[in-house]
């Protein structure tokens, strides 16, 4: 999936596990069947340069940077507090845990997030990038494989900013 959000600027907003088929099991010919491609979404070449900025950004837990880089995408919300921008940020697009989300399930701290400061601009693209790293995060919770969305999708980020000649 980070490869289709940041390299490719295609990707499926919708990648839970009942749209993922195994197929020919029985015939000893297994495939993997990938369904529902009704949220499919596109990134320009900028968007994809700002959500790879904001990327590594997490993945180096840089607040300053992962504010401009929200800035950049085009989030605006009713105070601008940079504390839960940043916060915003590390939970849609990175990882969640109990000590971030203080012990409150992800939808709940994210209304509380939303609460203190409403978001009152954010593109859609960049609303169904988050799906995708909170749905993948949620299936690795699943079967106890946390993971930093950032981290993993790091090396992929750099190599985009390097082509392009922004690192």
């Amino acid at each position: 999936h980070g490869h289709q959000v940041l390299v490719d600027g295609v990707f499926n907003g919708d990648p839970h596990p009942g749209n993922i088929l195994l197929l020919g099991v029985k015939e000893g010919k297994p495939q993997l069947g990938l369904i529902d491609y009704g949220q499919v979404k596109t990134l320009s070449r900028e968007e994809r340069l700002v959500f790879c900025r904001l990327i590594l950004a997490l993945a180096d837990d840089d607040k300053d940077a992962v504010v401009k880089a929200l800035k950049e995408a085009g989030y605006k919300s009713q105070k601008m507090d940079e504390d839960i921008m940043y916060t915003y940020a590390r939970v849609a697009y990175d990882e969640d845990n109990e000590t971030l989300t203080q012990g409150k399930h992800i939808q709940l701290f994210m209304e509380q997030l939303h609460d203190s400061d409403p978001v009152e601009h954010l593109p859609q693209q960049y609303i169904l990038a988050s799906r995708v790293s909170i749905l993948l995060r949620g299936l690795g919770h699943a079967v106890h494989q946390s993971r930093s969305v950032a981290k993993a999708w790091r090396p992929i980020a750099e190599k985009v900013l390097r082509e392009e000649g922004e690192l």
